[in-house]
């Protein structure tokens, strides 16, 4: 491995993929460094088939010990955040969706992101490179297919997959002309820190000691590991680590009046309204099978995508090895809660609707607000703990392009940048932000 690089690019997941490759193809020397393995371009069966419970159990595709607590009556317990090439977009359940266009103008004209738009947004999805297809009918189960059935705003997924109905992770979609054009990638390099000389990135620290040399860094390690390394860095922004957000999601299960024959179970979803809410706010997805053991038992997801409550990231230690401290305070705001309330209050009068409740029971559960934080659960889609702000916000760490303030040469990309989680799955999103990221990056090293 060389010394010096124009870029060092610290994780290979939806971000970190499309930065090093976009500085890689425009002719700069790019390290792009990643803790997990480098499958080479050939992931495993696993990573490429279209189950990511399979993917899950590759070995060295998740942060086992990365433990988090969602609600102050649940105990702590597994946050699933990829790792490897690809980073999570090789093991999510491939949905792709672009979010309400409302989000991205608040972007700008809450938060001050400066440049940021639904305009400007729809422009940089544009400029993703990645298949997307919609699911097939024979992909659906029962939940699915009634939830289309029942006419309430149901629609079948986009899934970013090849034709083959093969996974297409940003790793797999950017990767292999990066590496023709040059970019270096080295796995299994755990990053400790950002090395500093006054307030400019000069490289990073690796885990074991080893020093890389850069000129521009761009931290792309995801809404937990990302603040992390900026806190072990000694960047003195105090919103580093606060604000994080996930989508709150509480399961209602059903037992089926006959077992589903198939079911990929995240082929389909609605996104509706309360009464009192705004378009979209809400969100009732169906998981066909919730145990393969036991295929007689479903349940529907009901989810809030406009969230309010904000969690914390914060270090254990100095050690880049200890997981840092992850709490996501979901449902603490209380807005949160009576949106919950109506989520699944939405979700049971679909079960029980004349579509539906030809396909399943609904089984048992608490309504109750305990009974709620005790069974609320996350969409894994963390985001917003570096958030994008103008510099005189003491909770933005970097500005709308990206760029630390107060720092040279040090950028940070990935859902930690989002002012707030998006009504979306954070993945498209993310690959959208690294588009603009790195073209604002390229324009300022041509300068």
């Amino acid at each position: 491995m060389a010394g010096h690089y124009d870029v060092v690019v610290v994780g290979a997941g939806s971000a970190g993929c499309v930065v090093a490759a976009r500085q890689a193809t425009a002719g700069r020397s790019v390290l792009l460094l990643e803790a997990g393995p480098d499958d080479h371009g050939e992931p495993p069966a696993g990573v490429t088939g279209p189950s990511f419970h399979r993917a899950l159990q590759e070995p060295g595709r998740h942060w086992p010990d990365l433990i988090a607590r969602r609600t102050d009556l649940q105990d702590p317990r597994v946050y699933l955040r990829g790792r490897g090439l690809g980073g999570s977009s090789a093991v999510n359940a491939m949905l792709a969706l672009r979010g309400v266009p409302a989000d991205y103008d608040e972007w700008g004209a809450a938060f001050g992101a400066a440049g940021w738009s639904a305009a400007e947004a729809e422009c940089w999805f544009a400029a993703v490179r990645l298949p997307l297809r919609p699911s097939a009918p024979a992909e659906r189960g029962p939940l699915a297919r009634a939830l289309l059935a029942a006419g309430i705003g149901g629609q079948a997924s986009l899934l970013t997959r090849d034709h083959a109905g093969h996974r297409v992770s940003a790793a797999a979609a950017y990767l292999p002309a990066a590496r023709e054009a040059g970019l270096e990638v080295r796995g299994d390099a755990l990053v400790d820190r950002v090395l500093l000389d006054g307030r400019r990135a000069a490289g990073v620290r690796l885990a074991g000691g080893e020093e890389v040399q850069a000129g521009t860094v761009v931290v792309c390690a995801g809404a937990i590991h990302s603040p992390a390394v900026l806190l072990r860095s000694g960047v003195d922004r105090p919103g580093i680590g606060h604000g994080l957000q996930d989508h709150p999601s509480f399961p209602i299960a059903v037992r089926y009046r006959q077992p589903p024959e198939f079911g990929d179970g995240l082929a389909v979803a609605a996104y509706l309204r309360g009464q009192w809410r705004e378009p979209d706010d809400l969100q009732v997805l169906p998981v066909d099978v919730a145990d393969p053991g036991d295929p007689s038992v479903g349940f529907v997801m009901a989810a809030l995508m406009r969230v309010e409550s904000r969690g914390t990231v914060r270090l254990r230690s100095t050690r880049p090895e200890d997981q840092p401290e992850v709490d996501f305070a979901l449902l603490s705001d209380e807005r949160d809660m009576e949106g919950m309330h109506a989520a699944v209050a939405l979700a049971e009068r679909l079960l029980r609707s004349a579509a539906l409740s030809r396909v399943a029971d609904v089984l048992p559960y608490d309504p109750t607000d305990d009974g709620i934080r005790r069974g609320v659960g996350d969409y894994v889609h963390a985001s917003s703990t570096c958030r994008m702000g103008a510099a005189g916000d003491p909770g933005a760490v970097v500005d709308g392009d990206g760029r630390v303030h107060g720092h040279d040469g040090l950028w940070v990309c990935d859902a930690s940048v989002l002012p707030r989680v998006p009504r979306a799955n954070t993945h498209l999103p993310v690959m959208m932000v690294a588009e603009r990221t790195s073209a604002r990056l390229s324009e300022q090293l041509a300068s």
